[in-house]
């Protein structure tokens, strides 16, 4: 029973790592940092800010900015995921870790 539960935790962190490389490779196709608005003579202008090397950027998007900010909001959805998946896997290897350590000085 003790074996079992050891083996599906060993699969629960192969199934997190297999899932972070998946999200991680979603992510490079979604644009970071966030949409800045600004009205001139009247007419507004949308613009995404991120940071590249060490430097904030701004990159005119155009009046229209539906397309950018669906996928602004998706990256950030994506990177909290990958977040709360890289916490469970530290925590699981942890745990392996401290399981294999017993075993091995038993």
């Amino acid at each position: 029973m003790m074996w079992e539960k050891i083996k599906r935790l060993e699969e629960r962190l192969y199934e997190l790592r297999k899932e972070i490389e998946e999200v991680e490779k979603e992510l490079e196709g979604y644009p970071s940092g966030h949409l800045e608005v600004k009205t001139i003579n009247g007419n507004v202008y949308y613009y995404l800010r991120y940071w590249e090397d060490g430097k904030l950027r701004s990159k005119y998007v155009g009046k229209f900015a539906n397309e950018i900010k669906e996928k602004l909001s998706k990256g950030e959805q994506l990177r909290r995921r990958l977040t709360q998946l890289k916490e469970e896997e530290k925590k699981l290897s942890i745990i392996i870790n401290k399981i294999e350590k017993i075993i091995t000085d038993y």
